[in-house]
């Protein structure tokens, strides 16, 4: 199986701000009990134009199988 890259999301760093949401263009980022999720990692890009949104640094880039 090849490897992608997906974002990961740092809860502990999270502070459910929402900034990175309107710069996910699959719309797989929400906030729920306070905290951005990623809804599907199937559609998420990897690309991470969401990644560099957050003022907390919660969001980093992995490579997943």
């Amino acid at each position: 199986m090849e490897k992608r890259k997906i974002i990961k999301i740092d809860e502990e760093k999270c502070n459910g701000c929402g900034s990175c949401i309107p710069k996910c263009h699959q719309g797989v980022l929400k906030i729920v009990k306070g905290k951005a999720r990623l809804m599907s990692e199937v559609f998420c890009d990897g690309l991470g134009k969401c990644f560099g949104h957050c003022p907390q640094g919660a969001i980093t880039i992995e490579e997943r199988q």
